[in-house]
């Protein structure tokens, strides 16, 4: 009995403690020997695993790093001066492409942080956002069906898109505070890191980085900060809706022979009975006209009944 027990007691200590003989193929493994080869898996994937994560993140920074340059030098390519005549006619484009790729960076750069992260993981913040999102989609279509009654004197279901672009525009506008909000708090929060690096407070290289950021974040506050006031204001957007209108939404050609055919025209209601008349075909414009340009928008829209020409007789084929 005492010996089974030593056997066995000395089988426990080799599965714990193992021996040369867990490296013959032909012996079996004991215990530890399995750990062992658990553990160095293990550590083996965290370190794959750490790298991958780290490669990722060195992967978005250079992505972050280009369009930002990019946005910024873009940025500064419309403001400077140019001799270049295909410079200046495409300085819109210019601006327009700029701020979009500092907006993407400004984005992506929010949504990183913690704090971003650590709400977005509750229901609850997906809800409020979702309620709120809703609430200013409704409250820009109903803006912009005022907007257009306030040009063209009829319900805005008859410029269907119209109705739809200028909603975009006025929920734009409703997003531009909130966007100028986070950039102006982007560009404090790196000034102020960078003035720390400056006094010696921070140790480290050049905050290359943080001068990218504030870079971005001034793009954004730099042209964003006149079009509510400007291209954005209450009295440009009328404008807007004019030439959005007369141009997606108008017809430049139309069969109601009681109508001036240089005349565009909007039919109204399902059976198209009546339309309504602009006072002139408006020439053709560019995006730089739409966005920059100052138009006066006519008040002598009329509400006609369309009195369709008449169908032109068949002609005879005549006889083979």
């Amino acid at each position: 009995m005492t010996k089974e027990i030593e056997q066995r007691l000395e089988r426990i200590h080799h599965e714990l403690s193992g021996s040369e003989r867990d490296l013959s193929s032909n012996s079996p493994r004991s215990l530890k020997y399995y750990v062992r080869d658990i553990q160095r898996r293990l550590s083996e994937w965290l370190i794959e695993h750490r790298h991958q994560q780290e490669k990722q993140r060195q992967d978005l920074l250079r992505a972050m790093v280009v369009i930002g340059v990019i946005g910024v030098l873009l940025a500064i390519v419309r403001s400077a001066a140019s001799d270049m005549e295909w410079v200046r006619e495409h300085t819109l484009a210019f601006r327009l492409w700029g701020v979009s790729l500092c907006l993407i960076f400004v984005g992506v750069l929010v949504e990183r942080t913690s704090v971003v992260k650590s709400l977005w993981s509750f229901a609850v913040t997906k809800l409020l956002l979702s309620l709120i999102l809703s609430g200013a989609l409704f409250y820009a279509r109903g803006r912009a069906a005022g907007h257009i009654n306030g040009v063209f004197h009829v319900d805005a279901s008859a410029l269907p898109i119209t109705l739809v672009l200028t909603t975009g525009l006025v929920l734009f506008k409703l997003l531009v505070p909130f966007v100028l909000s986070i950039a102006a708090l982007i560009l404090a929060l790196h000034i102020l890191f960078i003035s720390n690096w400056v006094k010696g407070k921070a140790t480290g290289d050049v905050p290359w980085f943080s001068v990218l950021c504030s870079a971005v974040a001034g793009v954004i506050l730099f042209f964003g900060w006149s079009w509510p006031s400007d291209q954005l204001s209450d009295t440009r957007i009328p404008e807007k809706v004019y030439l959005i209108a007369q141009a997606l939404d108008f017809n430049q050609r139309h069969e109601c022979a009681n109508v001036d055919p240089e005349r565009p025209v909007v039919f109204l209601g399902a059976g198209q009975e009546s339309v309504l008349v602009a006072p002139y075909r408006l020439e053709d414009f560019d995006f730089a006209t739409f966005f920059e340009s100052r138009v006066i928008v006519p008040t002598a829209f009329v509400r006609e009944k369309c009195e369709y020409k008449p169908l032109l007789p068949l002609k005879s084929l005549g006889s083979y």
